[in-house]
């Protein structure tokens, strides 16, 4: 025992070292509530290096190479780590809770996701640099969509949103929303917005499996719309930076053998690969390179979101008995290349998903925005949906 001691006290002393330090580092973490210091976090690092090369010194001293080059590679991970660290300026981390809501199977939490509190008013307000970018309310019916005000129950026809904060309406009161103008700029359409914040693809599709809109809407005639901008892509596929911001309970659809199919919600759906999304987002490295998973879009996930808009296309025509459902390509900062934009029209094209192209009929910058908020503002959605009405009466 004491030649072993004797051998391999640099490893002991390293070891015992940095077991003492992730002690400290356990004990403070399970007592922290939301923030991890960087104090704490450097306990961490430093613990974890320590023991790295207890072991990779232990494993050389003894001939066993394999786990020492093992060990060496942990050990070089760990120090780039620490350098990023530093470079970043040792920001703090979070602790964050993705798991789901335990709540029955039948729950529209276990359905669609994220949905606001039926009939409620939620007041929203956005302050930056001292100054109100807005201050307004969000009416909210009893099924979970947000109400358009001025329902004339003698118009003959429906018009649906679907879609995310641009169809909701971040930051605009009821009458300033896109359906909205397009209710108020029609004579003969009443307005039905689907949409929430940080919606996608998904979301619509598994709310037309979970309720029939027919129930929901009066009229028996009418059209379907799906706001869309580039940015929806990664919500229909959960990349990481989605994941770990919002998406985590959204449902989860894959492609397979040239099929669609759901598997529950991204946390539980597609376990694996979201639970090394929840390991990694906060490591300094992946956050001084700025990486993202997937780094680029692909063919694939265009597909997969063509096929999830094709899926709730045929939806539509099950619940309501016509074609006319239209995804709207809607103004926005340009975030993919455009032989990608043009790559998704194409797709959009080949499936006969009729759409109206917005992207370039304004260049969307700072003017059309809230202001503080990249959101279009109310102003910005109606010269839009002048538009629309424009390219649909031809």
């Amino acid at each position: 025992m004491n030649q072993f001691l004797q051998k391999n006290k640099i490893s002991l002393v390293f070891f015992v070292i940095g077991v003492i330090l992730q002690a400290t580092y356990l004990y403070h973490y399970f007592k922290t509530d939301w923030a991890i210091t960087p104090t704490l976090t450097y306990f961490n690092l430093i613990s974890l290096l320590l023991l790295s090369l207890a072991f990779f010194l232990f494993s050389v001293k003894n001939k066993i190479y394999i786990i020492s080059n093992l060990v060496l590679l942990v050990f070089l991970v760990l120090t780039v780590e620490i350098v990023c660290f530093v470079l970043l300026d040792s920001p703090e981390k979070y602790k964050k809770d993705f798991s789901l809501p335990f709540v029955p199977i039948d729950h529209v939490a276990n359905n669609i996701g994220t949905v606001p509190y039926a009939d409620s008013v939620y007041h929203s307000v956005l302050i930056k640099d001292n100054k109100t970018v807005y201050d307004v309310n969000y009416t909210i019916d009893n099924n979970w969509k947000r109400v358009t005000p001025d329902f004339d129950s003698t118009r003959s026809k429906y018009a649906l949103f679907f879609g995310c904060s641009i169809a909701f309406g971040e930051g605009l009161d009821d009458s300033l929303t896109f359906p909205c103008h397009f209710q108020n700029l029609t004579s003969e359409y009443n307005s039905y917005n689907f949409a929430y914040p940080g919606y996608g693809a998904n979301q619509m599709l598994a709310r037309m499996e979970f309720q029939n809109l027919t129930e929901q809407v009066k009229e028996k005639d009418g059209i379907g719309f799906y706001l869309f901008f580039m940015g929806h892509v990664s919500r229909v596929i959960g990349s990481m930076d989605t994941y770990v911001g919002w998406t985590s309970g959204s449902p989860y659809y894959y492609m397979k053998d040239g099929k669609l199919f759901r598997d529950r919600m991204f946390k539980n759906g597609r376990y694996w690969v979201s639970k090394f999304y929840e390991l990694v987002y906060q490591t300094s490295i992946i956050n001084y390179f700025k990486i993202n998973f997937p780094n680029k879009l692909q063919p694939k996930h265009y597909e997969l979101t063509v096929e999830v808009i094709q899926a709730s296309k045929e939806k539509y025509i099950e619940q309501f008995g016509n074609n006319n459902f239209y995804v709207i390509l809607y103004p926005s900062y340009k975030i993919v290349p455009k032989e990608d934009y043009e790559l998704f029209k194409q797709l959009l094209a080949k499936k006969e998903i009729k759409y109206v192209d917005l992207d370039n009929f304004i260049e969307y910058d700072e003017n059309h925005t809230l202001g503080g908020d990249p959101h279009p503002n109310g102003n910005t959605n109606k010269i839009l949906v002048e538009e629309l009405i424009k390219r649909l009466n031809k």
